[in-house]
C-alpha cells in the first residue's frame, strides 16, 4: 500500500491558542483527577483502621505521589504548549 501525504496547510495562531486552552482544560481536569484519587486513598486507609504511625506513613506516601503526578502533568503540558505555540 503506498502513501501520499496529504498537504495541510499551517495552523492559524487563534487555532494554536484554541489547541492551547483545550491542553490546559485537560490539564486541570487531569490534576482534579488524581485529587480525587488521594481523597478516596485516604478516605480507604482511615476506614482500615491503621495505627497513626502507619497512617501517617500512607499519607505521606499518597501525597507524594499525587505531587509527582500532578508534576507530570505541568510536565506534559508545559512541553505540548511549547510544541503548539512554535511556528
Amino acid at each position: 500500500v503506498l502513501f501520499r501525504s496529504v498537504p495541510l496547510p499551517e495552523m492559524s495562531r487563534e487555532r494554536r491558542q484554541e489547541f492551547v486552552k483545550t491542553a490546559h482544560r485537560l490539564a486541570e481536569e487531569g490534576r482534579v483527577h488524581v485529587r480525587n484519587n488521594r481523597r478516596d486513598a485516604i478516605e480507604q486507609a482511615k476506614k482500615a483502621k491503621l495505627p497513626e504511625d502507619e497512617m501517617k506513613r500512607l499519607e505521606k506516601d499518597i501525597q507524594t505521589a499525587t505531587d509527582k503526578a500532578i508534576a507530570d502533568i505541568n510536565t506534559h503540558l508545559a512541553h505540548k504548549e511549547k510544541d503548539l505555540l512554535s511556528v
